[in-house]
Parts: structure tokens; sequence; C-alpha cells
């Protein structure tokens, strides 16, 4: 039992149901069905690529469910067998094959348990160590009481697969026909293994144990009926690569993606109590104010639908709400629950015991992985972080999770029950600080919807310590010397802080003009509490929704006397594909925020007394540039842009900065390189950024820190 005083306890209160996984099912069954159908090519040792063996496999790490999954995964296969494994049926072989799966034996085996082992002679022999392992393993599954003497199953066994598997088969009382799957748990201890075992040498005279491994499971795989799952933490990518060439396994990943909302709500409906078994999980934590709905919501926030960490939290919050006597009656309420620092502390303890030990190479892309979480970069599965390293191995040996966006591309998942052991830990920059607080302050649907958003986050986290430093700052005075209310303002502002997220304004209706058109209108209630949400505070805030039509950054400042207020919008207009942006897209710009800011909101008699637009574009159009004349201006009340299109509304200021003072905010180098990175996609992964960029503006963070 683990306690934060008496609050939250972390005793196993409930049965766990696994959901989620009819993908998993069927692409594991499909390997295993590989195996099946070439075993006799594999046999004849034949070197096509067509007759390599397939093995199901998933590096992950600690939470992710694959013990869960290796575990259940026959009785998974009687769960779906009538709807995700219904097509795979289809045909009369394959049908065949999953007949025979039903019925099939697993056999669990505890990697950790690996060792070296008599007799003597043999004692550093990894294809003996395994051999014993899975022999001890169907004894004690099939209930002895002691583990059979290593001498003499040696005597017996002789490293013969065949009588190995057979002797296997006679413990666990089954059929020569029936099939034996074998579930490898914990394949990362191998990583260890290399002062206890005699061990392979490639030709450049480097030791691989996860080939010597791979290399005796492809010898077991020749037995008929027999077939392997291995899951565990380990630099998956690296691995499959090495084994691909040497062992000739071709190891492929199960995904195991973290739970979406519609899971978490399956699994709070299905799972119920140890003891009162007629109890669901649902019925204890709800109630008629709080629905499970909104339940698995707050579970998704908090967890990011780790299945570990999900579990965790539910037995935390089943036995408060126990000891308590009463269930939640609202979703803030159980928020609030799980945002107290001692309930993250006591919920992420045993999972990021990898973060807080990282070593120094490790340590040193930190920052980065924490960038690509939050501004939502993808990656391909064969990106490299560096020449030693693929990022896809990486994220798992930070103490990261993987999202699956398809089949090959992932997105950086961090959890941000975490969030509060790491921004206790006295080592960590001011800049992941920063990265880390607005992880925490991002809606979990960002992560989930949205795309990447490396330009306007970049800039973001730029007006974050620009705004608060006390260093001077040019693009601070550059304002100052175009806008007289800006110069009025108090800067520095207070200690750099995260970037905090509010509801976009696109969210308005909708209504026809008397030219037909649609325009976006919006109620003086909804902006108004839009706006007195975002500017409680002096903080930088950034819209929920990528495409939203509110400015894509958004900040307070005052004057030192409180007797004036600015409230600022920034419009990122990154232009990668086509000409630069024109008149009409700053107009479209300013009427959808200055117009309705000033009718809506300076109109009123609010402590807000200003508003300013400031354009930031990676490309102007000739017709802005040759009005600009090369440098920024601020446009102010009364002035027309546009050949008189659009007129400035009372108490606002437009900002268009000129290309050449873009640059006090992203340098050259990082918009060059943002620039072919979008040429090619809307959404460019890690590997169209590139290391070297992210690397650019990690230190343009961090050189004002």
């Amino acid at each position: 039992m683990t306690s934060s005083g008496e609050k939250w306890v972390t005793d196993n209160t409930f049965k766990p149901i696994v959901v989620d996984r009819e993908n998993d099912v069927l692409f594991v069954t499909r390997n295993l069905f590989q195996l099946h159908d070439n075993r006799r090519e594999l046999k004849v040792e034949t070197t096509g690529l067509n007759y390599r063996l397939a093995v199901p496999f998933a590096p992950h790490l600690f939470g992710s469910g694959k013990t869960t999954f290796c575990r259940s995964y026959l009785e998974l296969v009687q769960r779906f067998r009538e709807t995700s494994l219904s097509s795979f049926a289809s045909d009369p072989s394959r049908k065949e094959f999953l007949d025979k799966l039903r019925e099939a034996v697993l056999l669990y085996v505890d990697l950790t348990e690996l060792k070296p082992i008599n007799p003597i002679e043999e004692r550093r022999n990894l294809e003996w160590a395994v051999h014993y392992l899975l022999f001890k393993s169907a004894c004690l599954q099939s209930g002895f009481e002691e583990e059979p003497s290593p001498v003499e199953c040696y005597n017996v066994l002789q490293l013969r697969t065949t009588v190995l598997v057979k002797r296997i088969r006679e413990v666990l009382n089954m059929r020569t026909d029936q099939f034996l799957l074998v579930a490898f748990d914990e394949v990362g201890v191998l990583d260890e293994s290399y002062d206890e075992f005699h061990l392979k040498r490639t030709p450049d005279g480097r030791v691989r144990p996860y080939n010597d491994f791979f290399g005796i499971v492809r010898g077991l795989c020749k037995q008929d009926n027999v077939f392997f799952i291995v899951v565990g933490k380990s630099k998956g990518l690296s691995i499959k690569n090495y084994t691909a060439s040497v062992s000739k396994v071709l190891l492929h990943f199960i995904s195991l993606s973290p739970l979406n909302w519609s899971s978490i709500v399956e699994f709070l409906e299905k799972s119920h109590l140890k003891v009162q078994t007629q109890f669901r999980v649902c019925d204890i934590l709800c109630s008629r104010s709080f629905s499970v709905n909104e339940l698995a919501e707050a579970l998704l926030e908090s967890t990011g639908g780790v299945p570990g960490l999900l579990t965790r939290a539910v037995n935390m919050l089943l036995n408060y709400v126990q000891t308590r006597g009463q269930s939640f009656g609202s979703k803030d309420e159980c928020l609030s629950c799980m945002k107290e620092d001692s309930f993250r502390t006591v919920c992420s303890e045993p999972f990021v015991t990898r973060i807080l030990t990282l070593d120094e190479d490790r340590r040193s892309v930190l920052d980065m992985l924490l960038m690509m979480a939050l501004y939502r970069i993808p990656f391909k599965a064969d990106d490299e972080l560096n020449s030693e390293s693929y990022l896809f191995d990486a994220v798992t040996e930070m103490g990261f999770y993987r999202y699956p966006i398809d089949d090959n591309t992932f997105q950086v998942l961090f959890p941000k029950v975490f969030i509060r052991n790491l921004n206790n830990a006295s080592s960590f920059s001011l800049l992941e600080k920063i990265l880390l607080g607005s992880l925490n302050m991002e809606p979990v649907d960002c992560f989930f919807s949205s795309k990447c958003r490396v330009f306007e986050g970049i800039v973001a986290i730029r007006l974050v310590l620009m705004l608060s430093s006390t260093i001077r700052n040019e693009f601070r005075e550059l304002l100052g010397r175009l806008s007289a209310i800006w110069k009025e303002m108090e800067l520095p502002i207070h200690g750099p802080s995260p970037l905090h997220y509010m509801m976009s304004v696109s969210r308005g209706k909708k209504r026809r003009s008397k030219s037909n058109k649609e325009e976006k209108t919006f109620g003086c209630n909804e902006w108004n509490r839009i706006i007195h949400k975002a500017f409680c505070f002096d903080r930088v805030y950034i819209p929920k929704e990528a495409n939203s039509y509110s400015p894509d950054i958004m900040f307070k400042l005052h004057s030192p006397d409180d007797s004036n207020v600015l409230m600022v919008g920034v419009a990122c207009k990154g232009r990668w594909k086509s000409e630069g942006i024109g008149w009409s897209d700053i107009i479209e710009e300013a009427e959808k925020f200055l117009d309705p800011v000033s009718r809506q909101v300076l109109s009123k008699p609010l402590k807000i007394c200003h508003c300013m637009l400031i354009i930031v574009s990676t490309k102007l159009a000739l017709n802005v540039t040759s009005e600009l004349g090369n440098q920024s201006r601020c446009y102010t009340s009364g002035m027309r842009i546009g050949g008189n299109s659009f007129e400035i509304p009372p108490k606002c200021e437009l900002v268009v900065l000129c290309e050449r003072d873009v640059e006090m905010l992203i340098d050259s180098e990082i918009l060059n390189g943002l620039e072919r990175a979008f040429s090619t996609s809307d959404n460019p992964p890690f590997g169209d950024l590139g290391f070297n960029l992210l690397r650019r503006a990690r230190d343009s963070f961090m050189s004002w820190q």
C-alpha cells in the first residue's frame, strides 16, 4: 500500500477489464498465422525474404499494457471472434487456424527470472538458460511446488528443442496438435546480460544479446504448433533492424495505443470491484450529477489514456471515495482531486523513475522531446534522433509514451500526472519548466486533434521569454517606437510562465450579410467571457484549436498605475507554398479580432482600454511590402488600409511586421528550416523539420534564460 498522508492509497480494489485492443489482436493473429503458414519453409532454412520468421513484438514503456495484453491475448481472441476477427476467418485455412488458436495454451515466461544456470559447463550459455526457464515456467504454471533440478533437466533435454517442446506439452497436459503460445515478458533485461552469458560478437566486435535471443526463438519456431509473442521495455527499432539482418527474424510492432475517451468509458462500465463484484467502477465513482462520460474525460485529461496510469488513478479514486463514503458530485470535484500535488506524486511515482535518472546524453535532449509533445510534431518510425539513436527508441528510453497516428507515424505523449514530480526536480531548467507547465495547461483534446503547431508555438515561447526578460530587448523597443500605447505599458511582466490555453473565439454563430456572404458574429456574453477568462492574469495564451478564428497568441499588458490596459493578439501567418500574405489576409485577421473586440468589449465601461493586433508573417505580398517600405508599421484608430477597404476601429492598433523584423521573434535559420519542412506537408514530421532545427529553436529559447 502507498499513501500520501492517509488520503491517497493505491490498494487494488477492482478487476480492470482489457478494452480497445481489437486491432492489436487482429495484428498479432495475422502474424501468428504467417508463421503457421510458412513453418515448412522456415524448417528448410530458405533464405528468401518471404520466409523470414515474423514475431509480434511490443517494445513499450512501463504501464502501456503490454504484460496484460500478452497474458489476456487468447481470452481476447475468444471475445473478438465474431467482430474484428470475423473478416480474418472468412478464408477456410484462416478459420481452421483461428479455431485451433481458441484452444491454445498460453505459457507466460518472465525474463527477469533469466540467469546463468547449471550444469557448470553450460552456465553461461544463453540458449540453455532460456530452455530451462521455459521448462521451469511450464512446471510452475502447472502447479509444481518446487522448481525442477537444472542438472537433471539438462541431462534429459540436452539443448534439443524437439525434446524441450515435447516435455513442456507433457507438463501442461497438451495434445501434440494443440497450439502452444509462449509469451516472453520483460525482454529488456537482456540489456543487462552482457557479462552473464557468452554472446556472439558481430564482425565489428560488438555484442548484440537480442540477436542471440531471437536466434533461439527462431530455432524453437521450427517445432510444429509453437508460437511466440515478445514484449518488454527495450530499444525496439534498433533490435528490429539488428535481428532482421543477423537473426533472420522480422519483429512486427504491436501498437498498444493509449486509450481514447470512448475506450475509457467502456473500461469504467465493464470493470467491477474485486469483493463486491456486483458493483461497477462507475457505480462507485459517479453520481446523478457526474456521469461516466465526464469521469472518462477527467481521467483522459490526467493520464493520457496510458493503461497502467489509468488503472492506478482509478484505484486511488476508488479508495478515496469508499473511505469517505460519497461519490464525486461533479467533474470539477474529481479533476480537483487529480490535480492535487499529493495525488499526482503518488500516482506517477513508479512511472517517472526513468525521466528522473536520465544519463547526460539523454538529459540533453529532454527539452526537445517536451517541445515535440507540446507542438504535437509527429515522427516516423525510422526517424533518427542522432547517428546512434532512433527517436522511436529514445521516447521509450526517456520515459515518454508513443501515440500512434497510423502504422508508421507517432506523436510524443507526456501524461499530465507526471508533471508535478518533475516540476519539483531541482535539476530542471527554466525552459523545461515552462514547457512542462504549458503541457499541464494544454487541454488533452488539443493533443488528439490538432496538427503540428511548431511555428506559432516557437513564437509564443519567445514572447513569454521576451516579455518577462530584464535584458534589453529589440522587439519590445521596436513596438515602443511604433506604438505610443505600447510604450506606456509596464515591462517586463512577471516572471516567465507557461503558455495557457483558452477557448477559441471561432465558436460564434454565423449569419448571412446583405451580400449573402457568411459572416462570423460573436455574442457580447461570449466575447466578454473569453476575454475576461484570458486576461485574469499576465500570461501568454494560445487558443485550443489549431485553425481557430482567434489570433494565434494573446496576452495582456497594463500601465504602471493600471490606468491603461492593452489587449494584444498575435496572428502568425506561415506561408510556405504560395505567395506572401496580402492586404486581404491582413484585413481578414483584423475583421475577426479588432472589429468585434472594439464593438463588443472596448465600447463597454470595462478595464480593458486598448486592443492591438500584430501580424507576424513569414512572407509578405508585394502590395504589402511596397506600402510598408521594408519597415514595420503601426496603423492606429481611424487609419484605412488595403486601398481604404478597412478602417482601424476606435481604441485599436494594427502592427504589421516587415520580414526583417519578424526575425527578432524567430531567426532566419529557423524560418528557412520551417519553409523547407512545410513546403511538402501541412503537418511535417520530425524528419522533415530535422533535429538541428529543433535544437536551434531550443538554443534561441535558452539565450533568454
